[in-house]
């Protein structure tokens, strides 16, 4: 009875350890299908080479300026916002008195100018003006829908956005072509009771974009020469 025991209480508990041993150490039988599965792959470090991208350089097209009564290198200079030393140089200027009414110069790139199409701009003015939008309607023309005016210009044309502004013939002559900075080109087609002076009245045809527009004060507005539009 004692050996009967002795036997269940050693041999038992031995056999328990061995099957429990041989569940928690268990290991493949080979080194095949070890890599982690995809959900577990690792992120690689590897730097992707750079992509450079090379943009062809554009040439602007040339700037002329036509030389007005009172103009001088200084003046010019200072309206384009170059050095006049770069003026003199591009157009081979030793004497900077020598100005005539009428001369053409070539005036350096500076990124303030009208650059549109390809072939050569001549500028015959540069102002600072006072923009302001207007409208077709009764806030700013007086002139309701039903009016047989409605909506046409000084200049006898019907306003168009984008194209129409009002001025001051004084300053600058109906049918002109300008170049407004920040906005682009437009065409003197209008005027106004309130456009006096160096001010500009662009057309647009919603009321609330034109009051969102507000007034916008030294604004270059470059007038082109009609033969170069």
């Amino acid at each position: 009875m004692f050996l009967r025991i002795l036997f269940t209480t050693l041999t038992i508990p031995l056999l328990v350890s061995l099957w429990l041993t041989g569940k928690a150490y268990s290991y493949p039988g080979s080194d095949e299908n070890m890599e982690l599965p995809p959900s577990y792959s690792l992120v690689s470090n590897a730097v992707e080479p750079e992509t450079t991208t090379t943009t062809a350089a554009t040439a602007l097209p040339t700037t002329q300026y036509q030389v007005n009564r009172g103009d001088t290198l200084f003046k010019i200079a200072r309206d384009f916002e170059v050095d006049v030393n770069d003026l003199m140089a591009a157009n081979g200027i030793s004497d900077p008195r020598g100005l005539t009414i009428g001369q053409t110069l070539n005036v350096p790139s500076s990124g303030t100018a009208p650059a549109t199409k390809t072939q050569p701009k001549i500028i015959k003015k540069v102002i600072n003006t006072t923009l302001t939008a207007y409208t077709a309607g009764f806030e700013s023309t007086g002139k309701k829908a039903s009016h047989p005016m409605y909506g046409i210009t000084f200049s006898g044309l019907k306003a168009k956005e984008g194209r129409t502004i009002a001025v001051d013939p004084a300053v600058i002559p109906l049918g002109s072509t300008v170049f407004i900075e920040g906005i682009g080109i437009r065409k003197a087609e209008d005027i106004g009771s309130a456009i006096r002076g160096s001010r500009i009245d662009v057309f647009m045809n919603d009321l609330s974009q034109a009051q969102e527009f507000g007034v916008k004060k030294n604004v270059k507005v470059y007038v082109l020469n009609r033969e170069n539009i």
